[in-house]
């Protein structure tokens, strides 16, 4: 994690409000045409954007990331029904994200009020920062997308958002939580199959990827269910279901395998070169780290 850490500044300082000019802004953005996102000294969004916040003086208190992060990824009361998931994944967070004024008001050009409030706190008003959840956020907030490189490069661009949120998980969960990529797995995967992204707890498979650099992205997301063991989800199976997700390039969906050979869609397809869903696959993974522990806990204790 100290090395993605390293990636997460350096990859935050190249891309810093400087995304790819592609559309307008409160649409399919990435970056706004004729718009500035640059910042002043005094921490203000330039004259060029519609919105402007003024931050006052501030002193960060000590931070509270290990008490906000058991509740931003505490288990659900139960497990939510396959039907529900879609609306579960996208629920707002229990507790709010602390961000840079910077960030939030260059978010304001791309994402309405009410969803920003709703997602977060700006460090710069309540005096409080995570030390390592926010910088992580802030940098899959703004990355570029990777376009005309290698599939394992792609996966570069696919971790910063997969470990801001599950590597930050993988901290304080109060449980043995590894993440794996292109490897082995015993517990639900066929031998000699290995997922591309998996996360385990206790050793039991409870989340996986299957990433590609271009394609359909649900064909690529059959790999899913191809790699399975029969009978490792559904009533008899180690856990109810299994969440997973398939790229292809930037384009992400999320899967939920209920049975043998079978799954439903728990989200759309997402567009990381939108911002508007990139804040939305930030969501749906904190609420996987909740289904996730759920899953696990209602078969294991």
């Amino acid at each position: 994690m100290d090395r993605l850490d390293d990636i997460s500044r350096k990859l935050s300082q190249l891309a810093l409000h400087n995304l790819d000019d592609k559309d307008t802004p409160k649409r399919d953005t990435l970056a706004p045409k004729n718009k500035k996102h640059t910042d002043s000294e005094d921490g203000t969004l330039s004259d060029d954007s519609e919105k402007t916040h003024v931050g006052p003086s501030y002193r960060i208190v000590e931070p509270k990331e290990k008490e906000m992060c058991s509740v931003l990824f505490s288990p659900l009361s139960n497990i939510p029904n396959r039907e529900e998931l879609s609306t579960i994944l996208l629920q707002k967070p229990e507790i709010k994200i602390p961000i840079h004024l910077s960030t939030y008001s260059w978010l304001q050009t791309y994402i309405d009020d009410d969803k920003l409030e709703d997602m977060f706190d700006i460090v710069e008003k309540v005096g409080n920062i995570c030390p390592k959840l926010t910088p992580r956020v802030e940098t899959a907030l703004q990355v570029n997308v990777f376009n005309d490189v290698t599939e394992g490069m792609q996966q570069c661009f696919i971790d910063v958002f997969l470990m801001g949120i599950v590597g930050t998980a993988q901290e304080y969960l109060e449980m043995d939580t590894k993440i794996n990529r292109n490897a082995n797995e015993l517990s639900m995967t066929k031998s000699k199959c290995r997922p591309d992204y998996l996360l385990m707890l206790n050793g039991q498979l409870v989340f996986k990827g299957e990433e590609k650099k271009a394609g359909d992205v649900r064909r690529i997301a059959l790999e899913l269910v191809d790699k399975m063991i029969p009978g490792s989800v559904g009533k008899d199976g180690k856990l109810d279901y299994l969440l997973g997700y398939a790229t292809a390039g930037s384009r992400v969906l999320f899967e939920c395998i209920y049975a043998d050979r079978k799954m439903s869609e728990c989200s759309d397809i997402l567009n990381l070169e939108r911002v508007a869903d990139r804040v939305s696959l930030l969501i749906i993974m904190i609420n996987v780290v909740r289904v996730a522990c759920t899953l696990y806990k209602a078969k294991n204790q």
